[in-house]
């Protein structure tokens, strides 16, 4: 099977959502291949490639530089591949295969990734320390003014600047008492910098350093960010500023259960702004 990832013109969980399908896909079709390749590219905002970084149990995965079009294909873009039974059908074209347990197994075989060997050793020095709850602050392309929030599609994360103050305000209020380690898994160092003030001094900051590119869209590099992703997965709560897509891979991969507060739908003031928007986007629709 040949993943093609050239219209997947997003980050990098939105094309784990195409890569997990179609191994899904894969085992369900019951097809006996353990190679599978992948045509992507680096974008701006995805500046890396999967098989840089991560592996999947039991297959054998190639980068590919030239598509072969003779291998059956399955290609996705963001707007189009949101982990549901809608998409299952969309592109499930063999009769045999029921859509349910498609999504099913879609959401099971994010439990078969796993980072390459600097990384994962990485990670595993890091959950040394047990019981972490892991901060979750995603800024670079998500903050907005109050206006420009109004005015964004209704299904996409963003926060605007009073609700991220707010945040690093009450963010000792949302960790459990019993809390100890602090992991920050945060693309930019301004609100970094601002979360770790915060902090009551009686945590313990495991990742207290951090390097960013400041002024481009990806601050951190690949390595930090799968790490990120994986500390996240074996952490015992996700507190995080805006959802999105990076926790609820962590929480898909995750092989426990794990407390998640997602801060813009905390509040009741947070759920009339998203409400309003929703009636913004229908009206510009109408």
């Amino acid at each position: 099977m040949l993943i093609d990832l050239s219209d997947m013109k997003s980050g990098f969980c939105d094309r784990l959502r195409q890569i997990t399908f179609c191994f899904a896909y894969q085992k369900l079709s019951k097809k006996k291949i353990k190679k599978i390749e992948i045509f992507e590219k680096k974008t701006k905002e995805c500046p890396y490639y999967f098989t840089d970084f991560l592996k999947i149990s039991d297959y054998k995965i190639i980068n590919i530089k030239k598509k072969n079009n003779k291998i059956k294909t399955i290609k996705m873009n963001p707007f189009n591949s949101n982990i549901s039974i809608e998409t299952c059908k969309r592109f499930n074209t063999l009769d045999q295969i029921n859509n349910y347990q498609l999504l099913k197994e879609w959401k099971k075989t994010y439990k078969l990734l796993h980072p390459k060997k600097k990384i994962y050793l990485r990670v595993k020095n890091i959950l040394k320390n047990k019981n972490i709850t892991c901060i979750h602050s995603r800024i670079t392309d998500k903050l907005k003014s109050y206006l420009n929030f109004l005015l964004e599609i209704p299904n996409k994360d963003v926060i605007y600047k009073k609700q991220i103050n707010e945040f690093c305000n009450n963010i000792n209020k949302m960790i459990d008492r019993k809390t100890i380690n602090i992991y920050i898994a945060s693309d930019e160092g301004i609100y970094r910098k601002k979360i770790l003030k915060s902090l009551d001094r009686k945590f313990k900051i495991i990742n207290k350093k951090q390097h960013f590119k400041e002024g481009k869209l990806r601050q951190t590099s690949g390595e930090d960010f799968i790490t990120d992703l994986f500390v996240m997965s074996s952490s015992k709560a996700i507190i995080s500023t805006t959802g999105g897509n990076v926790p609820l891979t962590a929480l898909l991969i995750s092989k426990k259960r794990q407390k998640y507060i997602k801060w813009t739908s905390a509040k009741l003031n947070y759920k009339i702004s998203h409400f309003i928007r929703r009636v913004i986007f229908f009206l510009r629709n109408i």
